[in-house]
């Protein structure tokens, strides 16, 4: 990390010495703790860690049919491919999500004393390390969710539609901390570094494109009120622009047309039938959505009603700064929301202009935390003992980074026993080149766990028009199969299934395909799931 995105934490930084290393590592490990992981592979993680493993060699994989359509993250599936082939050692992705945790937790943590003025002395800096890894806990998670429902579980670290930076498990959008860290350097002018951090996070996750750029134009404008001359914003501007180029196109290529009917369809299946609660605001818009509203609002108003400081009247100070790179924004994401509203423009919806509220949120509820909890100490921060102050900070965070290992402990063991797991075991022992395997639609895990490729299922998808329509085919043909009323009906589509290249189908515990007659029972797990051989028939 830049050294200076961690002055404010460390003091002199002339000096940087193993006790500040200490110090960053112990923090970014009771953060990341107490914000809990999920274990490997979930949710996500089984569409984008798909190409790097079948790249890499897991499995067979590489025979999938989802692992050769365009690749959306190329950058994070050359990141996993390379992982893997080096180390062959799958922990190492949840130090990878740690590493990125740290940088949400520290760039949030700069952006909020710097904007103040903050003097962080040790008591204190406690005091706030241990506010904001409470406000990002997944015990106050749990405490949410409980009171109100699980729309309301990432209400303080998430945007809105469901999205978020860091999320519970490493995927390429937990790479959009980097707009966070890109902020946090701005603000102390540390322009190059904002700049790249700008780059790398659409880089790994293409849909901050949006964000980069809307950064990238709120940058040029306080550098042009600055310093009265175009040739510093337009410098900026243009290497941010050189930089997102190749994944600019590299994303047109994946997500372009290849004939406007079927373009048009494709977008209507992403929209309507596969991400109506990411792309249809009418889906997402509940109450929790107006609460981050107020935080954002809340969080401008802070900074336009604070007084400003700065070295001389020809520099812009952080608040003023800060104001701008969160009021601009928020314009941006309203107003693309209210217009997509009403013109119901698909282009806009699945560029989720909605989504600059990932970053915009954690930051604005991180600038009231900080801001809330530097006024509790102007007023009672004198009258209780500084050592206290950091046992009891020390102690809070410790307690917070238990419940979140326990909750993630709790995770792994649930998966580890899930119903489907035996079944699992026996196809990750069993498979061989060539096999393909129909599974239950909502069955996410199957491939990644197993290394066995699969026909199709409903989780992991392509961009491409073409590739989306084939997989929306196979999934209708599937689902024939699986909501099957009698046997016939299953018989008819397993046949299809197999013309198509399907040798095993999974079916649940007496499911109506399992009288037909050309199939061959490999595995029985009693209630729970079958393994089929699908057999040539006469």
């Amino acid at each position: 990390m830049p050294r200076i995105f961690l002055k404010p934490f460390l003091g002199k930084v002339n000096q940087v010495s193993l006790r500040n290393l200490v110090f960053i590592v112990f923090c970014t490990i009771l953060f990341t703790l107490a914000y809990a992981q999920s274990p490997l592979y979930t949710s996500n993680q089984n569409q984008y860690f798909l190409h790097g493993l079948a790249k890499a060699g897991v499995g067979y994989l590489n025979h999938d049919w989802l692992a050769n359509p365009l690749d959306p993250p190329p950058v994070f599936s050359g990141l996993v491919y390379l992982t893997y082939r080096i180390l062959t050692w799958p922990p190492i992705f949840y130090i990878y999500f740690a590493v990125l945790s740290g940088i949400f937790f520290f760039g949030i943590l700069s952006i909020s004393t710097e904007v103040f003025k903050l003097q962080v002395d040790p008591p204190k800096r406690w005091l706030l390390i241990a506010a904001l890894i409470a406000v990002n806990s997944a015990a106050l998670r749990y405490l949410v969710v409980h009171i109100f429902d699980v729309d309301w579980a990432y209400l303080f670290d998430g945007g809105v539609a469901g999205q978020r930076l860091l999320g519970s498990v490493l995927q390429p959008s937990t790479f959009g901390v980097l707009l966070v860290l890109s902020i946090a350097l701005f603000l102390r002018n540390k322009y190059g570094g904002a700049v790249v951090c700008l780059i790398l996070a659409p880089t790994f996750h293409p849909t901050y494109l949006l964000s980069a750029a809307v950064l990238t134009l709120v940058y040029m404008g306080i550098l042009w009120a600055e310093k009265k001359e175009l040739r510093a914003p337009l410098a900026l501007g243009l290497a941010a622009l050189v930089g997102v180029i190749p994944i600019f196109v590299h994303t047109l290529s994946t997500f372009g047309s290849t004939d406007p009917y079927l373009t048009d369809y494709s977008r209507d299946l992403l929209i309507n039938f596969r991400i109506p609660h990411h792309a249809i605001p009418a889906e997402w818009f509940d109450a929790s959505v107006v609460v981050k509203i107020i935080f954002v609002l809340v969080a401008i108003v802070l900074l336009r009603c604070a007084k400003n400081s700065a070295p001389s009247q020809d520099v812009i100070a952080p608040k003023s700064k800060l104001f701008h790179l969160l009021l601009w924004p928020s314009l941006v994401a309203i107003s693309g929301t209210v217009i997509q509203i009403f013109t119901g423009d698909r282009v806009l919806a699945l560029l989720f202009p909605w989504r600059i509220s990932t970053w915009l949120v954690p930051i604005s509820v991180g600038l009231v935390t900080v801001w809330a909890v530097n006024r509790l100490w102007l007023r009672v921060g004198d009258r209780i003992p500084g050592r206290l102050v950091v046992i009891l900070s020390v102690c809070l965070s410790i307690v917070l980074a238990g419940m979140g290992f326990s909750k993630s402990v709790l995770e792994y063991r649930e998966k580890l026993s899930s119903t489907d797991r035996l079944m699992m075991a026996y196809v990750e022992e069993h498979k061989s080149p060539g096999d393909v395997y129909t599974i239950p639609l909502d069955m996410q895990d199957f491939r990644l766990i197993t290394g066995a490729p699969v026909y199709v299922e409903f989780k992991s998808i392509p961009y491409l028009d073409v590739d989306l329509k084939e997989w929306f085919r196979r999934v209708s043909l599937e689902g024939e199969l699986y909501q099957a009323p009698y046997v016939r009906a299953a018989c008819g589509a397993i046949e299809r299934l197999h013309a198509e290249g399907v040798t095993h189908v999974v079916l649940p515990y007496d499911h109506t395909g399992a009288g037909c007659e050309n199939l061959r029972l490999v595995f029985q797990d009693f209630e729970k799931y079958e393994v089929y051989l699908v057999l040539e028939t006469k």
